[in-house]
């Protein structure tokens, strides 16, 4: 795999057609097409093409002998019968697979943002064409150094009713998310980033998840990449594979573990910051954010995956539910890629030393796992390596991150103690 690819989306309730790729501006030629494949909105995995693959009977031959099972397996839990082949005119609609949430309740959307008005009004965009009602979104401006965020939101949203700005001066992303969880009023709290852009089924699907088990407390969702233009950008898709999966997962602490000897310690598995929901209760029951951790904090991040740790520990219930959708803008630069992956590697450490210090259990789990964490790493790596047209020493700067996440996640709790009475 090369950059750039073409990143494009299949509707199997449509005719396949023929794949052209574009040219570029910058003079390049696409080395083929990764296409996010579909059927009634639901996710059903991933095709990628070479340039010569991509008329429409090459197209349909590979979505079959790749997906065809998958496609089957859903129709099979719906109680319709098996295909032979992909139909010449699409897959016809069936009310079956269309699993719409009944009585949907008000979802509060939480998007913080600091000086990134041109990106967070792309996420406002999204979110003000979802299908799903009801829904109030929460724009928390962290620290701008300017009004050119709530300037254009008020422009464009203004007269909006669903969408609200509010200004949060306490820098931080984790200060910023407990802000806009005061301001929420829905009973269910999805968080997204303004470097993402918002599928109109998103909230169904959070919704569907939430409703997939009992005693679900939290759901994840399905971050795909929005494009591969760039070797950074290739890089932090095949080193993150956040939108890899297309089948659901419950996560607990009974029935549904993981298999991995580090569970529930396991960083990543469970999704990430820029699409998650939790139920507004739960989240203020166990204390919301940790404000020690997170961007404009010390360590850079771990915010998400202390969260998430803190509720499994707490025994509530996470679905990671791919048909809540939203796909995400990586870094386009190599000096970008290497400070997230850096900011990644502290977040992780950062995040796990977090939940040492705070629960008893984990002090106890932890420590004998250590070992098989870094073979973790090393496992979830493996994407990375040997790829001369990837860009080199980024797993270097992870892993300074991953040494001195302890470290930086201690002085950003003595940085929140030296805060004036009332600010912190």
């Amino acid at each position: 795999m090369q950059a750039p690819i073409l990143i494009g989306e299949l509707e199997l309730t449509r005719a396949i057609i023929d794949i052209r790729l574009p040219a570029r501006e910058d003079g390049t030629t696409y080395h083929g097409a990764q296409l996010f494949v579909r059927l009634q909105h639901i996710p059903v995995g991933y095709v990628l093409l070479g340039p010569g693959e991509l008329d429409a009977e090459s197209v349909s031959r590979r979505v079959w002998r790749e997906l065809g099972g998958v496609i089957n397996g859903q129709r099979s839990r719906a109680g319709l019968p098996a295909l032979d082949a992909l139909p010449a005119g699409g897959i016809p609609v069936e009310p079956e697979l269309a699993d719409e949430p009944a009585d949907p309740p008000l979802v509060t959307v939480v998007v913080c943002t600091r000086n990134r008005p041109a990106g967070v009004m792309v996420t406002l965009r999204g979110l003000a064409a979802m299908h799903y009602r009801p829904f109030e979104v929460v724009v928390v401006d962290n620290a701008p150094s300017s009004d050119a965020t709530k300037d254009a939101v008020l422009a464009e949203f203004g007269d909006d009713r669903r969408i609200r700005y509010v200004r949060e001066v306490r820098p931080g992303l984790s200060r910023a998310r407990n802000r806009g969880l005061a301001e929420a009023t829905g009973e269910i709290v999805a968080f997204t980033d303004d470097d993402v852009r918002v599928d109109p089924w998103w909230l169904t699907g959070i919704v569907r998840g939430l409703r997939s088990a009992p005693g679900v407390a939290c759901v994840t969702g399905l971050i795909a990449t929005a494009e591969i233009d760039t070797p950074a950008q290739l890089y932090f898709h095949l080193r993150e594979g956040w939108g890899a999966s297309c089948e659901r997962r419950v996560y607990d602490l009974t029935e549904n573990r993981d298999e991995s000897p580090l569970y529930p310690y396991t960083v990543g598995i469970f999704g990430s910051g820029a699409n998650f929901a939790v139920s507004r209760v739960v989240l203020a029951e166990i204390g919301g954010f940790n404000e020690a951790l997170g961007a404009g904090t010390p360590s850079g991040g771990g915010e998400d995956l202390n969260i998430f740790m803190r509720l499994i520990l707490a025994g509530h219930r996470i679905v990671y539910e791919p048909s809540a959708i939203v796909a995400h803008v990586h870094r386009t630069g190599l000096a970008q890629l290497a400070l997230q992956m850096r900011a990644y590697g502290s977040g992780c450490t950062a995040a796990l030393t977090a939940i040492v210090m705070g629960e008893a259990r984990a002090r106890r789990e932890l420590p004998p796992k250590i070992i098989s964490g870094v073979a973790h790493m090393r496992r979830r790596s493996s994407g990375v390596r040997g790829n001369p047209t990837l860009p080199s020493g980024m797993l270097k700067r992870e892993i300074g991150g991953l040494i001195a996440g302890p470290w930086l996640y201690l002085k950003g709790r003595r940085d929140l103690r030296r805060l004036p009475s009332g600010t912190a």
